[in-house]
């Protein structure tokens, strides 16, 4: 009796996560972002042809976040936009426009699938003991990329892979390596200290 419930149970979980549609998981992936006051994300990023692996990370408070990737920081406060390049220590400053497709913000690009692309159901897969479930999205019109692949931790609706498809075969991979929500973060993380990158020998210029 206890094995049958046991079966019964595992037809019951699978059926749960087969019945939710590509949009409603995407739905849940972009609720957790927009209605988590603050979180940070450590990532690793892979390109294909590139046997090096990427290490980036970001802080978010809303729409107020701190990225650090490669050679590139980059920081919102609300207000101003600073990039960061580190290899020609040059800091451009900007206003940017909040509407501007070119501005993106974490829950911006994690709302991006509501409209302009064509979402379906991908394969699910088992890592670390978490089901993953993918979705696959086709750009409406062409872009650089043929198609992306988002997968989604179901245990806690958040992003574990982010793949971006070419024609020509190159692919970039984005997994998220840690996710931690609702945590304190200090404003100064966000604010940014103009003297001291000049000290430092950087170009800081405002567009």
């Amino acid at each position: 009796m206890k094995v049958f419930f046991s079966i019964l149970f595992s037809v019951v979980v699978a059926l749960g996560v087969s019945a939710q549609t590509a949009e409603e998981w995407m739905n849940k992936l972009s609720a957790t972002y927009s209605q988590t006051p603050s979180y940070y994300i450590k990532f690793d990023v892979k390109e294909s042809g590139n046997s090096a692996v990427q290490t980036g990370e970001i802080f978010a408070v809303k729409e107020k976040y701190s990225l650090d990737v490669k050679d590139i920081k980059q920081m919102y406060d609300g207000k101003s936009l600073y990039t960061v390049s580190k290899e020609d220590k040059e800091v451009t400053v900007s206003i940017p426009n909040a509407n501007s497709d070119d501005f993106l913000t974490p829950t911006k690009v994690i709302g991006m699938y509501k409209s302009g692309y064509k979402l379906s159901l991908g394969k699910t897969s088992t890592v670390g003991g978490k089901k993953i479930q993918y979705i696959k999205l086709v750009p409406n019109q062409k872009t650089d990329a043929d198609y992306m692949m988002v997968g989604i931790n179901t245990t806690n609706n958040s992003l574990y892979q982010y793949e971006e498809i070419y024609s020509n075969g190159f692919t970039r991979t984005i997994t998220v390596k840690d996710f931690i929500q609702n945590l304190i973060i200090p404003r100064a993380l966000f604010k940014f200290d103009k003297s001291k990158y000049e000290k430092d020998g950087y170009i800081v210029t405002s567009i």
